[in-house]
C-alpha cells in the first residue's frame, strides 16, 4: 500500500496499480490517481466535493487504457453486496482495518469540540491541512 500526496512529485514510480482509492477531494489527486493506474485499472472515488465541480482528465489515454472510475458511497452497502454483507459486517471490517498504524498518518488534531467551528473554517480556507481531523468531545469549557 502506498500513500500518495497529489502535490508531491518526488514519490517515485508508483504506477501500474490495479486499484487506487482516491480520497483527497482535489482535482490534482484524482488526476494523479488515474496516472497511477495500470491498463484496465480502477479508481474508487471516495472524495466528497460538496458544491465544487472538479475537472476529470478523461482525455489522453483514459479510453485507450480502459480505465474506470467508480464512486463509493459510505452510508450503505451496495445492493449487489447487501445479501452477503450486513452493515455490521462492513463496520467490523472497517474498524479492523483502521487498527493499522499506517492510518495514523492521516490524522490531525485533536481539537476540543468548542473550537470546532474555527477549526473547520481553517480547514475550509486551506489554513489547516487535514484529511481526518480528530474532535475531542470529552473536553468542556
Amino acid at each position: 500500500m502506498a500513500w500518495v500526496d497529489p502535490e508531491r512529485t518526488d514519490q517515485g514510480d508508483l504506477g501500474g496499480c490495479d486499484l487506487v482509492f482516491h480520497c483527497s477531494s482535489t482535482q490534482a489527486g484524482l488526476a494523479r490517481s488515474l496516472e497511477l493506474l495500470g491498463d484496465e485499472g480502477e479508481v474508487i472515488e471516495m472524495s466528497w466535493y460538496g458544491t465544487s465541480d472538479p475537472q476529470v482528465p478523461l482525455g489522453l489515454d483514459f479510453h485507450a487504457r480502459r480505465l474506470r472510475i467508480r464512486s463509493s458511497q459510505v452510508g450503505m452497502v451496495s445492493d449487489a453486496r447487501r445479501v452477503r454483507r450486513t452493515f455490521g459486517d462492513r463496520m467490523a471490517l472497517a474498524l479492523r482495518c483502521l487498527a493499522d498504524p499506517a492510518f495514523d498518518a492521516l490524522l490531525t488534531g485533536p481539537v476540543p469540540f468548542a473550537e470546532l467551528p474555527a477549526t473547520m473554517d481553517d480547514i475550509a480556507h486551506g489554513r489547516l491541512r487535514a484529511i481526518c481531523h480528530v474532535v475531542d468531545h470529552t473536553t468542556t469549557d
